[in-house]
């Protein structure tokens, strides 16, 4: 089933209504109904929400809509929502025209019945079809990239933090390894052969919660608050969790007013467990409460020992070892 968008001019309601419900028939559902009303609120208002939500653009085209601003207007916004993250399906249907208007001629159409009295069934099964297939791509190409939908950013150094936190996960929820980025911990760290800083902003950008664990010197990682200042800037849920030592002051600028998680406090940690169910709609595995508990425990002593950790030493190579550095991995040379 799609959420869709139907574009069309005031005088061609009637087609539009027996669009929409073809395809109402077919599964799918309008985000914005053809008899739809809605006092207090203008076109200019609700048209980018709307069409922002839906997975496809149908304009119905025909001698009405051929110069119809509205319908130009929301062609012209769904391009840029075709060709940007969220890579919504543009299909123009041409009906009664001899040609698609200059707008959409760079555009493959359908094209609808000659006269009035031809039966739309065919064209909406044609409609069916293509929105179909343009989800389905889009669910090839999401499975091929395979996205993490949790990114872990730490240091190093916070590397048993970081271990007692991905298994507190994979425990609570039904995740593959795929749906992790944690640098420094296998199965979960970056693949060989690609270029950390550009994959680590991508990841950061598609991933669904961006989980910061803070101590007091994580300040000096640059790469920990360029992970969730990235996550902050693009809108990801972004959940910043100190360990023991570290307090609000430790909260870079621009997170600095979000809620953190104590990970040494074990209710908080499993109230990170329920907000990440609700904020990302992750499913839970079932009868494991036992053993989700046991894991917090394990994460909130190893976020206590880090109090205890001795002050690690410079990460930067000496000449004399500076070629041997330089052929360390990217998780390896993460401050």
């Amino acid at each position: 089933m799609a959420r869709i968008f139907l574009s069309y001019n005031h005088l061609d309601r009637t087609k539009a209504r027996a669009v929409e419900k073809g395809l109402a028939e077919k599964g799918h559902q309008s985000v914005w109904g053809v008899d739809e009303l809605i006092a207090g609120k203008g076109w200019g208002e609700l048209m980018p929400t709307r069409l922002a939500s839906a997975d496809a653009l149908v304009a119905l085209l025909t001698p009405n809509s051929k110069d119809a601003s509205t319908v130009w207007c929301e062609v012209g916004a769904a391009r840029a929502l075709a060709n940007g993250p969220k890579r919504l399906a543009l299909l123009p249907v041409i009906l009664g025209l001899p040609e698609a208007p200059p707008y959409a001629r760079d555009i493959l159409a359908l094209w609808g019945p000659k006269t009035e009295d031809d039966n739309l069934a065919r064209l909406i099964s044609e409609i069916d079809r293509a929105i179909e297939a343009h989800l389905t791509a889009l669910k090839n190409e999401a499975e091929r990239v395979a996205w993490p939908k949790i990114f872990i950013s730490h240091r190093h150094k916070d590397q048993a933090i970081a271990r007692a936190l991905t298994e507190v996960l994979t425990t609570a929820f039904e995740v593959h390894p795929r749906d992790i980025r944690c640098t420094s911990v296998q199965p979960y760290r970056l693949p060989f052969g690609k270029n950390t800083g550009e994959r680590l902003r991508e990841e950061v950008g598609h991933a669904k919660a961006v989980l910061g664990i803070l101590a007091p010197d994580t300040a000096q990682s640059s790469y920990v608050m360029f992970e969730l200042g990235a996550a902050w800037s693009q809108r990801v849920y972004t959940c910043p969790l100190l360990s023991t030592g570290a307090g609000y002051s430790d909260i870079p600028g621009p997170i600095f007013d979000l809620a953190p998680a104590r990970l040494w406090v074990e209710s908080d940690c499993h109230q990170l467990v329920q907000d990440l169910e609700a904020e990302i709609g992750l499913g839970r595995r079932h009868d494991t409460q036992g053993q989700v508990a046991e894991k917090v425990r394990v994460l909130a002593q190893a976020a206590s020992a880090a109090a205890d950790r001795e002050p690690e030493p410079s990460r930067l190579p000496a000449p004399a070892r500076r070629g041997a550095s330089a052929r360390s991995s990217p998780q390896a040379r993460r401050p």
